[in-house]
């Protein structure tokens, strides 16, 4: 059995100020650090084998704390595109309220540039294949983005959506066994602190 806990970054101010972050390379704010350590602490009690993050560096620097935390030289952490943020097109930098439900409903077309939700599916998955191929009875971290995770989970079981809550640092495990891979838990967060309590 190989383990796979997806790791969501820290908050950054475009998520305390509710604008769509897609590829932008929006750095963690103080909270997201904060968060950031706390997620650190969470996995340090369990022990890993390989930490993966997309190559945005609010992923890179969460996972910096990991890997500090978990024994891992911060140079050992395995940067992989096809875990990055989904790419979000015309609605990138937007307020969430005037744009969200168009994204939501994955339309292209009110959305120009808008990466589908099965292209993301696609990429995601693949990442997590590769990852269940080259390191088979492991257990690897992967730091990256609410809509990869939420990619992720949808692949594997459709009573998951793009709708689906996932808080800033949160935890996500999904296990391959028997050739498949299974949903196990999803947005762990009680050991992240309160994204309203601090800007």
């Amino acid at each position: 059995m190989t383990e796979l806990c997806l790791v969501r970054h820290g908050q950054t101010d475009w998520n305390f100020n509710e604008i769509i972050q897609g590829r932008e390379d929006i750095p963690l704010n103080a909270l997201g650090h904060r968060q950031a350590e706390e997620s650190a602490a969470f996995l340090s009690q369990e022990a890993w084998d390989v930490i993966v993050a997309s190559p945005l560096v609010r992923a890179v620097d969460t996972a910096q704390y990991i890997a500090e935390a978990c024994g891992f030289d911060p140079a050992e952490i395995i940067t992989d595109a096809r875990f990055i943020e989904r790419e979000f097109g015309a609605a990138s930098g937007q307020p969430v309220p005037g744009i969200y439900e168009a994204v939501q409903a994955d339309d292209q077309t009110r959305v120009p540039g808008l990466e589908s939700e099965d292209e993301m599916r696609s990429r995601v998955l693949e990442g997590m294949e590769h990852l269940v191929k080259t390191y088979e009875g492991k257990r690897v971290i992967v730091v990256c983005h609410s809509h990869a995770i939420k990619a992720a989970l949808s692949a594997i079981d459709e009573t998951y959506t793009f709708r689906h809550a996932m808080r800033n640092a949160c935890s996500n495990y999904i296990e391959h066994k028997d050739g498949r891979f299974i949903v196990k838990a999803v947005n762990v967060a009680d050991h992240i602190s309160n994204e309203i309590a601090v800007k």
